[in-house]
Formats: structure tokens, sequence, C-alpha cells
């Protein structure tokens, strides 16, 4: 199985970065992903301002780019993901959370926490543990122009932070380029909804693989597919947007596969399908819409 090493990662999504190696369609391979503060923090005792400048400077890392052979420019490409293997303990930046609009201290991170995982299993103190549930936070394809910081997401991917992003998903990107170029990276533990205060950023060993696939007319955002739902995520401003954009993404993506009239698969959205949010802590937020698939088998074409 091919591996790809996290020695030269790169910050940011760009068409200009030359491919680190090629898979094969359905290929599976592994990608090493860097803990989200790139080993700066080892214990909370190593948090200074100096090392926090520092770490801030070398956050964001992601692995790749990685070419799919098949993958061309107009189309699409379906990435799987089948496991994602904490290698890390959890690294945690915080501040102190006052009682005062969230607005002041949102961006407060004055101290580090770290958190051991074993055997799928995160110690939060001595009286809890919770099961982990890792996540790829970062995931994308080279951006159709320009150069993107892996902080950054949108119709590529990127940062979306989407807790559902995680072993039995595939996410499916439009494709700008020939190969693609995946990226991989930003992994955590376990994330609640949102990406509110700092989830445990991980080292991870992710194993996937990618398939290219023609463009659906109505693919404009990335797309979620697991075993039980259909999901769309959209990166903007103000939420609100995202959120209504998501839906639209979802009922285009109903529309085009599915024997329904637009009006009505709206409707049907309406009653089984959930908004929620991915993150509102990047330049960009990332809202979903998700809905269970086995609504829709009665719908399918022949």
């Amino acid at each position: 199985m091919q591996r790809f090493a996290a020695s030269g990662a790169k910050y940011a999504y760009s068409p200009e970065h030359a491919s680190i190696g090629t898979v094969q369609p359905g290929e599976r391979f592994e990608v090493e992903s860097v803990e989200g503060f790139s080993g700066y923090f080892r214990s909370p005792s190593d948090f200074t301002s100096e090392t926090y400048a520092e770490a801030e400077a070398h956050k964001w890392a992601v692995t790749g780019p990685i070419a799919v052979a098949g993958a061309e420019a107009g189309g699409a490409v379906a990435v799987t993901i089948h496991a994602v293997d904490v290698l890390t303990p959890g690294v945690v930046v915080y501040g102190g959370y006052t009682d005062t609009d969230p607005l002041e201290w949102w961006d407060d991170e004055s101290a580090c926490e770290l958190y051991s995982v074993q055997e799928g299993v995160l110690r939060f103190d001595e009286v809890t543990t919770l099961p982990t549930r890792p996540l790829v936070g970062c995931l994308a394809v080279a951006p159709a122009e320009g150069t993107a910081h892996a902080k950054l997401q949108g119709r590529y991917g990127g940062n979306l932070d989407c807790r559902e992003l995680r072993a039995g998903a595939t996410l499916i990107l439009p494709v700008a380029h020939d190969g693609g170029g995946l990226y991989f990276g930003d992994c955590k533990a376990l994330m609640g909804d949102g990406e509110i205060v700092g989830p445990p950023e991980v080292g991870a060993l992710v194993t996937a693989s990618a398939v290219p696939r023609a463009r659906p007319a109505s693919l404009e955002w990335p797309r979620l597919e697991t075993s039980e739902s259909f999901t769309t995520l959209v990166s903007g401003k103000p939420l609100e947007w995202s959120a209504r954009q998501a839906f639209r993404a979802l009922l285009n993506w109903v529309t085009e596969d599915f024997e329904l009239p637009r009006p009505k698969a709206a409707l049907l959205l309406a009653m089984v399908a959930h908004a929620g949010i991915c993150q509102i802590s990047n330049t960009d937020y990332t809202a979903y819409c998700t809905m269970p698939r086995d609504v829709l088998r009665r719908y399918g074409r022949d």
C-alpha cells in the first residue's frame, strides 16, 4: 500500500504544487496527517507566547497533493475514508471563556492541554472518558484558480471541519485540474458540531481511496455520502446563507438523481432533512444539510 509521508507537508492548496504521487482508481493508500499544532505542545508547560506564535505559524499543515489517475478537469472525484487511526495525544489550545459576549473571548488562546488517546478512548479527566470519533478536518482538491491557505474552505473542499468526514464516508469534490490534487490534514479525535472551542487535534494515519466520476450538472459544492445519508456542505458568510445554499444544493442533488418534481422534493426535504453547523471558527462558516437516503429509494431511476 502506498504511504504518503507528512515530511513534505504544505500550508496551502494550489495547482502550482508538484504532485507527491499518483494513485489508481479504487487503490487504497495511506496519508500521514500532522497534528494540528505540529508537535509544538507536548505538555501544558510548553505553552508560552513564543511557542504559541511558532505553532500558529505552522498550523493547518496538509499532506499532498496526491494525483488520482483518470481524474479530469471538469469532472469530479469521490474520496472514501476507510480509517482514521489516531497516533498522538489530543492537543487543545484554549482560553478563559469569561462570562461575557463570546466575541470578546472566542479567539482567546492562552493555555494548552493534552489528552491521552488509546484504543479508541480519550481520557478527559479522572472521572470521564469519551469514545473517539476521528475525523478528517481538511480534505481538498486543488482550487480552480490561485493559491488558498490550508485554513480556508470553498467549492474545492478544504478546512470543512465536518464531524461526519470519518471512516465510512465518501466526499465528492468537483475537479478543476487533471489529477485533482488531493490534500489531507487537520484530524481530530472527536468534535461536536460547530467546532466550538478547540477540539483535540491529533496526528493520524488516514486510509483512503479515490475514484474519478463524471461531474453531475448539479454538483457545485462538496457532497458527503454514507450508507445512511446524503449531505451537502457549503462555506460562506453569513452562516444562514451557507445553510440555505446547503439546502439548495441538496435539493438540486435529489431532483437530478431521483424521480421527484422539484416542488415535491423540496417538501420532502422540509420533512426529513436537517440543517446544521460544521464549523463557525474559520474565515467562512461551513453549514451542512443532510437527509436519510432510505427515504429516496422508492424514487430511484432504473
